[in-house]
């Protein structure tokens, strides 16, 4: 399979089918199919009955594409087992790697097996084509803000005429958490100044500008925070680290926390070290059982507000 990068996210999944339906005598009686979304990895398999003379009807299968990460064979009747011997990986010289799969090392008494494919995504915009993603904003108070999330499979009746079994593991939903209001309300606008004045006169480099700008320091010096101003800093930063923030965030029903992140867009301080959103990655598991998934991320701002205010208690 000569493709360079998938234009869909079962491309893989349609090759290695299409090889089985054209093999005589065989019969596919099931497809499944995992898409680990962190991961951005498809496992296919299909189950395939094949005929007494199946392993004298082809010598070799060969299955190469190169998003493929693996291939296994199974006989799965009249007795269950994995045959890790059936299948043999070739890596050439210019890199192309090809799975080979040889009938004669299957079980002789097997007339159904299960071929499994593992395949990575190279885009991982192509699940827009698949499962549809929203959130909102509900205002709550001070004391709590919440985001609602929702998550859907698009298509779930044609996933069923195909699959047998289709699981979409860990879809994310990534809210921003806007914390620009909290910093606004609890940083002192003097402590501000202050910092901008001091990185000011650091940041000089004419040397008749720093010396006019002695009295300055001298002054700064003498203010209840000098020598505090950085520790300050340090401290306020710690609460965006992910293992911090997400003291104050809860998700529930059926979605569940991940990880957190800075957003892009910095407070108006002359160090741009304090964001103004936190990005809050939640996930939730889609299948054709349960192909909907809401939950609900509840920012607890007040608790949040009051680490911002022992922080800034020196200032």
């Amino acid at each position: 399979m000569d493709v360079d990068k998938a234009k869909s996210l079962f491309e893989v999944a349609e090759y290695v089918r299409k090889l089985w339906d054209k093999i005589p005598k065989t019969r596919i009686l099931n497809q499944e199919a995992t898409i680990n979304v962190p991961e951005s990895i498809v496992e296919y398999s299909l189950a395939v009955r094949i005929p007494h003379n199946f392993r004298t009807i082809r010598k070799v299968i060969e299955i190469s594409a190169p998003s493929i990460i693996r291939v296994s064979a199974s006989s799965l009747h009249p007795l269950p087992r994995t045959v890790r011997e059936a299948v043999k990986k070739t890596v050439y010289e210019d890199g192309r790697v090809t799975y080979a799969l040889f009938p004669e090392l299957l079980p002789p008494d097997s007339d159904l097996i299960s071929v499994s494919i593992s395949y990575s995504i190279d885009d991982p915009l192509l699940l827009d084509d698949l499962v549809s993603r929203t959130k909102a904003h509900e205002p709550s108070g001070t004391e709590k803000n919440e985001y609602w999330m929702h998550a859907a499979l698009k298509h779930p009746k044609v996933l069923r005429d195909k699959f047998g079994v289709f699981d979409l593991r860990d879809v994310d939903v990534t809210v921003d958490v806007g914390v620009h209001n909290e910093l606004k309300t609890t940083i002192p606008p003097g402590f501000i100044r202050r910092l901008k004045r001091f990185f000011a006169v650091m940041g000089e480099t004419d040397p008749r500008k720093q010396y006019a700008a002695i009295p300055e320091l001298r002054r700064l010096a003498r203010e209840k925070t000098a020598g505090k101003e950085f520790k300050i800093l340090v401290d306020l930063e710690s609460l965006f680290m992910p293992g911090k923030f997400a003291k104050y965030i809860d998700v529930i029903k059926d979605f569940r926390y991940s990880y957190c992140y800075k957003g892009k867009e910095c407070y108006e301080l002359p160090i741009e070290i304090i964001p103004k959103k936190m990005n809050v990655i939640s996930r939730a598991d889609l299948t054709l059982e349960k192909p909907a998934a809401d939950g609900v991320l509840v920012y607890k701002n007040g608790l949040f507000t009051d680490a911002v205010k022992e922080v800034m208690s020196g200032a």
